[in-house]
């Protein structure tokens, strides 16, 4: 089922690679493109990025982070220890990304338990 959800994420306008990333576990699940590796230490650089800015007053906890430039690049918190990424490139839908997410990550974190 999780290979199935993320297959649909990899589907989407402009996406190249779905896949979950632990902090106990690293590489959980991942679906994409033939020859293209998860990029899980770039993802996991971003998770610590996001944990020292919210040990920030001023900021607080950082639940998703999403880049454009070469390429678009998603990571939303599914819990405190798994992350969901989503990369593909330049001129992908990250509003749609976003919404199919919203979507189907209740599902996901009842797999992770």
């Amino acid at each position: 089922m999780m290979q199935r959800i993320l297959t649909g994420f990899s589907d989407l306008p402009g996406a190249d690679q779905a896949y979950i990333i632990s902090r106990k576990d690293g590489l959980v699940a991942a679906v994409g493109k033939r020859g293209r590796a998860p990029m899980v230490e770039y993802a996991t650089k971003i998770v610590k990025a996001l944990d020292k800015l919210g040990k920030s007053d001023s900021v607080g906890k950082g639940l998703e982070f999403w880049s454009e430039g070469d390429g678009l690049f998603l990571l939303t918190r599914m819990n405190e220890d798994a992350c969901l990424v989503i990369s593909g490139k330049k001129g992908g839908r990250i509003a749609r990304w976003r919404h199919a997410v919203e979507c189907d990550i209740d599902v996901l974190n009842s797999m992770m338990r």
